[in-house]
């Protein structure tokens, strides 16, 4: 297992350097989350997930990431291996589809910079499609108050090592209870979400043991608040597709050793 190390800064022009990228690659296996500060305009990034929050249509019927699907919006809410749990809306952008909101041209610069990190070629990595196996999905993800949570849980780390996630909400301001939290090597949960702004970037290891704990917020009573308020997360990933066999999926975690 994995335990979180401790939380380090990087700055941008470190983060577009693949060589510096190269050279902390262990470091975030071995449990060092690292954040690049305002990475991205904060006003923009809740405007983007507004409009997509208000025009999302009925969930999408098939979810499964095969030849020739769509971008997908899907209400999670389920337990799925060892004993895993969520409770979020979830949008999955996809490069061979049309992305209206802005979302995909404005994070692919960095997530070029993910691919190169885990060794594979983001000009390869953007033209692939669910029959290349490997392919790019930028998950946006919504906790709403009062239910949105994803239990302790590790991501496979057979395609990605490490993982990037963009903050859109912010913790003191959009929720002010629960979020994102790994373990340290004392068992102690970490609640990383505390130490992070809208806006900012975090690169983490996907193998680490980590969950959202219910996200609340004092004072929101009215269902605008509701509407309003919560965890907005962008993940930025490679996974493989539904036409591999197999696939290694997440798997819940019932206890930390």
């Amino acid at each position: 297992m994995t335990h979180f190390s401790d939380l380090k800064e990087i700055n941008k022009n470190q983060f577009f350097d693949i060589e510096y990228l190269l050279s902390i690659k262990n470091n975030i296996i071995n449990g060092n989350i690292y954040v690049l500060r305002s990475a991205f305009n904060s006003s923009k990034l809740k405007n983007i997930f507004r409009k997509i929050y208000n025009d999302r249509n009925e969930p999408t019927e098939n979810t499964k990431m095969v030849e020739g699907v769509g971008n997908i919006f899907y209400k999670s809410n389920f337990s799925g291996k060892g004993q895993y749990t969520t409770n979020d809306y979830s949008w999955y952008f996809f490069p061979w589809n049309t992305d209206q909101s802005g979302l995909s041209n404005l994070m692919q610069p960095y997530f070029n910079q993910i691919i190169l990190m885990n060794e594979y070629d983001p000009k390869i990595i953007i033209n692939n499609t669910p029959k290349d196996k490997i392919i790019q999905r930028m998950q946006l993800i919504y906790y709403p108050l009062g239910s949105g949570h994803i239990s302790l849980h590790k991501d496979p780390v057979n395609i990605t090592k490490v993982t990037c996630g963009v903050y859109i909400t912010e913790f003191g301001r959009d929720y002010d209870e629960g979020g994102f939290y790994v373990y340290n090597s004392k068992k102690e949960k970490v609640f990383i979400d505390h130490k992070i702004n809208s806006g900012d970037l975090i690169l983490f290891y996907n193998g680490l043991f980590h969950g959202v704990d219910t996200v609340l917020k004092n004072n929101a009573t009215n269902k605008k608040d509701e509407e309003l308020f919560g965890r907005s997360f962008l993940n930025l990933s490679l996974i493989e597709s539904h036409e591999v066999q197999n696939r290694q999926t997440t798997v819940g975690i019932r206890k930390i050793d």
